[in-house]
């Protein structure tokens, strides 16, 4: 009786193990994922997606296998196992508890039903019969239960298994999609603008990315995206004009859809264009080699996020340096856009001119 009084106690706490360690799901981004811009979707940060709920302990040791995933060593599946031991460590355990109590559980049953057995049958006449039906109850029951936990258990480890072997292949690719992000700044730099030199915004110059930033010392932030997706960005920046000004940010539109060169490039030039998309901090992309780089960009955004980015369009924030230190999806934050960019300037990055803000000049 005191067995099963045991396996009675034991049974809260083994189910307890099994529930508490459950998964959680929620989305993970991994590597240069576009940030989340704050629009209010939930849709703006979906790169790398995969049902697992992250711990950074958890990241770096996916990130430390992905690295070496297709190298000469570990065999994948074994590779796949030990990493889903180390991220639910007791799962191995719980599976020992569960086959040895299950184990113990079923054999009393059998040893109780026995005894049973023969005291039905008039071998035996000191079985209290009541008593011994109460144990069979508890032994199969322990037994069927911690059967149950074995299998639930065993089915969230193969689950497991396979969302690794998922995360790992993403995050493979995610390294892949990083070192091209990281390959195009150096041609964004060989890249055209057309920029405005007057105050009316009508005369204009054409120079390359590389003379715009290290000449000019200009902040760059490429908004892409259709033609709504343009329209609003570029509405909100005009609230910040003065900001774009004073600290050395362009912005940058590109139109993308089946009308792009009629909405971008109407003939008459910016004199035809509202008043918001003919700013002076507004410049122009010239030459194809913004289609090719735009197109890039747009489709690792897709790939990682879902065709509605070319709705919600894309913003890329390029330093003067030439660096992109964020790129995003969805309405821009152009006021916390602007202070970072302001916040990572380098020291030796000559800040704007602000002499004529000076008393008695």
């Amino acid at each position: 009786m005191k067995l099963r009084v045991s396996l009675l106690l034991l049974l809260p706490l083994v189910s307890a193990a099994f529930v508490v360690p459950k998964l959680q799901r929620d989305g993970v981004h991994v590597l240069q994922g576009r940030a989340a811009f704050s629009d209010g979707k939930a849709s703006n940060a979906r790169i790398g997606t995969l049902t697992l709920n992250n711990s950074k302990r958890e990241n770096d040791v996916l990130e430390e296998a992905a690295e070496k995933k297709g190298k000469p060593g570990i065999d994948s599946g074994l590779r796949t196992k030990l990493l889903s031991e180390s991220i639910a460590p007791w799962r191995t355990v719980r599976l020992f508890l569960y086959a040895s109590l299950g184990s113990g559980a079923l054999l009393g049953g059998f040893i109780t039903l026995s005894g049973v057995a023969a005291a039905l049958s008039g071998a035996r006449s000191d079985v209290d019969l009541n008593t011994e039906y109460i144990n069979l109850a508890i032994d199969f029951g322990a037994a069927l239960a911690l059967g149950i936990f074995f299998k639930l258990d065993l089915d969230k480890g193969a689950e497991l298994n396979q969302d690794v072997e998922k995360k790992l292949e993403r995050k493979k690719a995610d390294k892949k999609i990083a070192k091209a992000m990281e390959a195009r700044e150096s041609s964004l730099s060989e890249l055209t603008l057309k920029i405005r030199v007057s105050e009316d915004g009508k005369e204009t110059k054409e120079a390359p990315v590389a003379a715009v930033q290290s000449g000019a010392k200009q902040h760059m932030i490429i908004v892409a995206g259709e033609r709504k997706a343009i329209r609003d960005a570029l509405l909100s920046a005009n609230l910040m004009q003065m900001d774009f000004a004073l600290r050395d940010v362009i912005i940058i539109p590109y139109e993308i859809g089946a009308e792009v060169e009629k909405l971008s490039r109407p003939s008459g030039g910016f004199g035809e264009r509202p008043t918001w998309e003919s700013a002076n901090y507004v410049a122009e992309c010239v030459g194809d080699g913004w289609k090719d780089y735009i197109g890039a960009e747009m489709a690792d955004a897709v790939e990682q996020n879902g065709e509605q980015v070319k709705e919600e369009g894309i913003a890329i924030v390029v330093k003067n340096t030439g660096k992109v230190i964020r790129r995003g999806v969805g309405r821009v934050p152009w006021r916390e856009m602007v202070d970072e960019l302001e916040g990572k300037k380098e020291d030796d990055v000559e800040m704007a001119d602000l002499s004529f803000l000076t008393p008695g000049q």
